[in-house]
């Protein structure tokens, strides 16, 4: 428990700075709202590959800059990918012309976006899994001290939302020699075997995340087709409804350090119920409370009272994403990314299919805001059947092999 306070702790301070962040954004017109909503829907497309490397160390947990250098490689390879197809991009969304230009300006710097980002999340969290919970404290406290002072320059003197991205992508490089200068890795290049991990554990876990994500593209594609107003009040709701996931990322940052000290599949599945219970009270209530706080911080240009009661809505998606964290951590310390696959392939068309039929009704931001809890939920329950059946099958086996032993 003692973990999980101060992984929260630092996760609040986290969401909080990105709340302030975002709002900077947000201030400088409804068009700014739009366009950052629509080049967040595309970064977590192509950001899913970026992060391969660190997907694959949650699960070897050594020879840290072996696969720190897929995070590069693949960062690289999916900011040229952006580049390239830019102009197809900006045309995918409903937007104005002037709204075009602005996202077709900000593609122009993604390729050092994805890389310098995926680089600095792969890093916070090698820090974080090796326990070093004061280094990454102070690492969070250098990263968005530098974004709120470079924001609050780039915001009074330009009001440009370039600059703003560009703010976002110096702080990162501030707080990558910051942390690498600390953490004194062994530098070391991808090998054969950590190559053969990546596609073992990495690929799987990262096509999981790519897939979802195309599928929350569409989700927020057809989200602009409600009109202006619309979609700026879903953009602003599903921004806080994702910020608020930094509480259920706490828990389960919590539990990829707490789980793997089981050995056995038992023990890894009574320490995720033991974290379940003892945290669940805790993160409801916080859910709901910062909820109307990142809402307050970053409405923006937009009149909070718009927001409401859409906002509660969008807040329900933690009573789908406390299980799905759950049950998400074991499939990775087991081993079995290609499960996180299956499930998020039945949750993600699940919340296309829902927001396809309500798109053209008076209920269409009602339906977008509950999906996100239908989703999750439809993942953890997903995946809690299939773990259950494997263990089962493993469990038959070993007492077949066992008896063979004894007829022998």
């Amino acid at each position: 428990m003692k973990e999980f306070i101060s992984i929260l702790i630092s996760f609040i301070f986290m969401s909080i700075a990105s709340s302030i962040d975002s709002a900077f954004n947000n201030l400088i017109s409804i068009d700014a709202i739009v366009v950052t909503g629509s080049f967040l829907l595309v970064d977590s497309i192509f950001r899913s590959f970026g992060e391969i490397g660190i997907c694959t160390y949650r699960t070897t947990r050594k020879n840290e800059w072996q696969y720190l250098w897929f995070n590069i490689i693949f960062g690289i390879l999916m900011g040229s990918i952006v580049f390239i197809g830019k102009n197809f991009i900006v045309n995918i969304f409903d937007l104005s012309n002037i709204q075009k230009y602005m996202l077709s300006i900000l593609l122009n710097f993604y390729i050092a976006y994805v890389v310098l980002g995926r680089l600095a999340n792969g890093i916070f969290e090698i820090v974080r899994l090796k326990g070093h919970l004061k280094l990454y404290r102070k690492s969070l406290i250098v990263y968005y001290f530098s974004l709120v002072f470079l924001d609050a320059i780039a915001y009074i003197f330009t009001r440009n939302l370039t600059l703003l991205f560009v703010a976002t992508i110096i702080s990162w490089f501030i707080s990558i020699i910051y942390m690498l200068y600390n953490l004194k890795l062994k530098f070391e290049f991808p090998t054969k075997e950590s190559f053969k991990n990546v596609i073992k554990y990495g690929f799987a876990y990262s096509s999981e995340r790519l897939f979802s994500r195309v599928f929350l593209l569409l989700y927020g594609v057809i989200a602009s087709y409600m009109g202006t107003e619309n979609y700026s009040i879903h953009t602003i709701c599903y921004s806080v409804c994702l910020t608020l996931e930094i509480i259920t990322n706490a828990y389960q940052a919590t539990l990829m350090i707490k789980v793997p000290e089981g050995k056995t599949y038992e023990e890894q599945y009574n320490n995720c119920m033991y974290m379940k219970r003892k945290c669940f009270p805790l993160i409801i209530v916080l859910n709901f409370v910062f909820a109307l706080i990142y809402l307050i911080i970053s409405h923006g240009s937009l009149p909070l009272y718009k927001c409401f009661p859409y906002i509660i809505f969008y807040s329900l998606g933690v009573f789908g994403l406390y299980p799905y964290e759950t049950y998400k951590t074991l499939c990775i310390t087991q081993g079995k990314s290609f499960i996180l696959l299956i499930g998020s392939t039945i949750g993600v068309v699940i919340r296309f299919l829902i927001c396809l039929l309500f798109i053209n009704t008076p209920f269409a931001l009602f339906a977008f805001s509950i999906v996100n809890f239908i989703d999750f939920y439809s993942r953890s329950l997903v995946y809690r059947i299939v773990l259950y059946k494997l263990n089962k099958e493993n469990n038959l086996k070993i007492e077949r092999n066992g008896d063979e032993i004894l007829n022998v």
